[in-house]
């Protein structure tokens, strides 16, 4: 039996309370003075909400200018999606939500409105038994004070628990470049290709509007230094691979990557250390 099979086989059928959107597994864990559960109220879907407009509108400068008139940042795909947070406690104070990912598998994908990954992606490049046989995820942000480890992993933890229960092998989503530069776009792919971060098989290309084009002329000079977002690095160090070159998301301002994890190829160390329950 292979470490997801036994997984698999470990994890509880019972779900938790569902909100509109989907069932969700009957998963918290707790580290420290942090939790992290799936949302289960419209409460917890706000709270998320106004982490991601602080997060991407206020900090980082690039979510949905709409997002400014009530400060949430808020889309069609929230609907059909799960939503998993993680809460910090203080004593004497009410949790805050700190971290958050938004996830969907292929069965709400097709209830719904797609994968909101298509929307950049022509996604009919890959196999329909993979597509089938995942979890898309995507709206990751930790607030600023809690960037740490401890968040990080029981983000993680989440998502593994979520996997697991619905039994899927793949998880894909989009990882973005702060920047809408052509030549950063560019030395992020020949980094990517360089340290074998490209998937062999999966290959798929951004839609046409959502073309980041070529660099121009690029210059050895100008291919010095690469600076790689944090969130994208662990993907990577996790065995993320990108399947084809980044799609331009002007809304966002960003480059985005189309990005999958094979829980099958994960390090096996690494796995059990997100899959267990402690």
């Amino acid at each position: 039996m292979t470490p997801l099979a036994s997984a698999f086989a470990s994890f509880s059928d019972d779900p938790a309370p569902a909100l509109a959107h989907g069932p969700t597994p009957n998963f918290e864990n707790r580290s420290g003075n942090y939790r992290v559960r799936f949302a289960s109220n419209a409460r917890d879907i706000e709270e998320i909400l106004r982490l991601r407009f602080r997060t991407f509108n206020v900090e980082l400068e690039e979510g949905l200018t709409s997002s400014f008139s009530d400060g949430l940042d808020q889309d069609p795909f929230d609907a059909q999606c799960q939503h998993l947070l993680v809460e910090f406690f203080e004593d004497g104070k009410e949790a805050i939500v700190v971290g958050t990912y938004r996830l969907q598998t292929a069965e709400s994908a097709h209830q719904g409105l797609g994968f909101y990954s298509a929307e950049e992606f022509d996604l009919s490049a890959l196999p329909n038994e993979m597509l089938e046989d995942s979890v898309e995820l995507g709206r990751a942000c930790v607030c600023t004070h809690h960037r740490n480890r401890r968040t990080l992993f029981l983000l993680w933890k989440g998502l593994a628990a979520y996997v697991l229960w619905h039994q899927k092998r793949y998880f894909f989503g989009c990882n973005s470049l702060p920047s809408e530069s052509r030549v950063e776009g560019y030395r992020m792919m020949l980094f990517l290709t360089e340290h074998k971060h490209v998937h062999p098989e999966f290959m798929v290309a951004p839609r046409p509007g959502y073309e980041c084009g070529p660099p121009g002329n690029l210059t050895v000079e100008e291919d010095l230094t690469l600076e790689i977002p944090p969130l994208f690095g662990i993907y990577l160090r996790y065995g993320a691979k990108v399947c084809g070159p980044p799609a331009h998301d002007a809304l966002f301002h960003t480059l985005d990557f189309f990005t999958v994890v094979d829980l099958d190829e994960m390090d096996e160390r690494t796995f059990h250390n997100f899959a267990s329950k402690k």
